[in-house]
């Protein structure tokens, strides 16, 4: 048949009904009808039959593990992978629980962080933010080409093998084994991708800041708009308090002071400020102990300027106006029931010094070895409060690993190596170690005379009960202050970046985020 007889006109067809019969006519579209009816049927079962595979895969979890849930820009995550982070924010809360005041045993949506916001709702928002934060790392890593860091691939790799030990631990396959701890859509395949994106997120995020250019000019004006975080603060201060004793109704309501009882103790507190900044000023330390000890006031000298932010007098201590034996008095307020603020207490602080300590950060290798405990040979000794520990043993161990170690070259390599055999639950290498990161025995040693790469020796270290052999790797090549200054400038530059590029990549969560971890909720 040609091209041209396939394609009649729709005039010939008209034609060709018009010259039938009534009777062939009424045939031919009672036929075409059934034709029709026919057709519509085996629509409706074609539809049926969707529907049906559609509940079906719903069912089996594929629309959650692979339907977008939330977008940012241009990567998606599924409900499997909200999963994946929700339950890793989760555990992270559970195991302080109790000191978050959650109650593990009850619903998430059932219990409120704060006014409004369930426990659900605060993990969950934690969650996106996250989520924001990887979507914009992933895309920007895919769009250089980035690839991942040996540390990061072995980070994963780890990762992977706990599950399948810890799977094997349970006597279950590990997708059954991930089933429970990451929700009922979580699969083995699913798992590995989501924990290979968030691995190779921060790793990216880890080569970004390490790529910043910062040159030591960076460094100084940093430090120059930031002095009071770095620099020490030499002043000895004490707090006193209003000297009042607040009572409280049926319903454990704080009562105000009597107004006249209030306006006197002020009136005290005000002698008592005045007697003790005129002792700090003259530099009477007998009548300055004689002033705290009657006065009770709370010695508060010597804290950190990171510490000092906290405090009330902080800011008056590292205000550059400051000079050496300046004294000052800081006032404390309080609030009553109608809101009103009334003077509650003093600090009273006499300012010394303020220096910026330039030193090279120290780094080391680190073994500990822990004393066992003993019991106390002393009759008189309680044992419920006190306890003893094998310190000689603990000695004898590091010395014989020392010994042992020295006999056979003594080299840094073979010290690690040892170090990361004995070392009991401590970190075996410091790096770029500040002035009180230690503990003071420690930090004597680091700090209190020079060393040479290859020092060691064994300190006993009171606070973790036992001795620490330690080996001198190095100096850092820049002050401490400026290695704090240089972190500080690239941790900037990236919270500014990301920030940025969050808020250009708009992100969204799609209906299917109500399917989060459905068992906690």
């Amino acid at each position: 048949m040609s091209l041209f007889k396939k394609k009649q006109s729709k005039a010939a067809v008209q034609d060709d009904l018009g010259s039938m019969s009534i009777r062939r006519r009424q045939e031919a579209e009672e036929a075409a009808a059934r034709k029709k009816k026919g057709r519509l049927y085996l629509a409706i079962g074609i539809v049926v039959a969707v529907l049906v595979a559609a509940l079906l895969i719903w069912d089996s979890g594929m629309f959650q593990r692979y339907a977008p849930a939330y977008t940012v820009g241009s990567e998606s995550f599924s409900v499997t992978d909200i999963d994946y982070y929700f339950y890793n924010e989760y555990s992270s809360i559970y195991t302080y629980a109790s000191y978050y005041g959650l109650d593990t045993d009850t619903g998430l949506k059932d219990q409120e962080v704060s006014d409004g916001m369930t426990w659900y709702d605060y993990i969950l928002s934690d969650v996106e933010a996250t989520l924001d934060e990887v979507g914009v790392l992933l895309a920007d890593a895919k769009a250089n080409n980035y690839t991942i860091s040996d540390e990061a691939q072995e980070n994963i790799d780890a990762v992977l093998d706990d599950i399948k030990t810890s799977a094997a631990e349970y006597g279950v396959d590990q997708g059954t084994y991930l089933t429970y701890c990451y929700g009922k859509y979580m699969t083995v395949s699913t798992f590995k991708r989501a924990v290979t994106e968030y691995y190779t997120a921060y790793d990216y995020a880890s080569y970004l800041q390490e790529n910043y250019e910062v040159t030591e000019d960076d460094m100084d004006e940093y430090y120059q708009e930031n002095a009071a975080s770095f620099d020490d603060f030499e002043y000895e201060g004490y707090y006193i308090s209003l000297g009042l004793t607040t009572e409280y109704d049926d319903d454990g309501n704080a009562l105000d002071f009597d107004a006249d009882e209030l306006a006197a103790a002020q009136e005290t507190l005000e002698a008592n400020a005045d007697a003790l900044a005129e002792a700090l000023e003259s530099g009477d330390e007998d009548t300055i102990a004689a002033l705290v000890e009657e006065l009770g006031a709370s010695d508060v000298s010597g804290l950190s300027s990171t510490t000092l932010s906290y405090y009330a007098f902080g800011t008056w201590v590292t205000d550059e106006e400051r000079t050496e034996g300046e004294v000052g008095k800081v006032e404390v307020t309080s609030t009553d029931s109608n809101d009103e603020e009334y003077l509650s207490g003093y600090y009273v602080v006499r300012f010394d010094s303020r220096t910026l300590d330039e030193y090279y950060a120290p780094s080391f290798y680190n073994m500990l070895i822990q004393a066992d405990t003993v019991e106390s040979d002393d009759e008189d000794d309680d044992s419920s409060s006190t306890t003893e520990y094998d310190y000689d043993t603990a000695l004898a161990e590091a010395q014989a690993l020392v010994d042992e170690w020295q006999e056979n070259g003594g080299s840094a390599e073979d010290f690690l190596t040892m170090a990361e055999e004995n070392t009991d639950g401590s970190t075996t290498e410091y790096t770029d170690v500040n002035k009180g990161d230690q503990n003071d025995e420690v930090d004597a040693w680091l700090f209190d005379s020079e060393h040479e790469v290859g020092d060691y020796d064994i300190v006993q270290d009171t606070t973790l009960h036992g001795y620490r052999v330690v080996y001198f790797t190095g100096y850092s090549d820049l002050y401490s202050w400026q290695l704090d200054a240089d972190s500080a400038i690239r941790s900037t530059r990236y919270s500014t970046w990301i920030d940025e590029s969050i808020e250009a990549a708009a992100s969204s969560a799609s209906s299917f985020i109500d399917d989060v971890a459905t068992a906690l909720a």
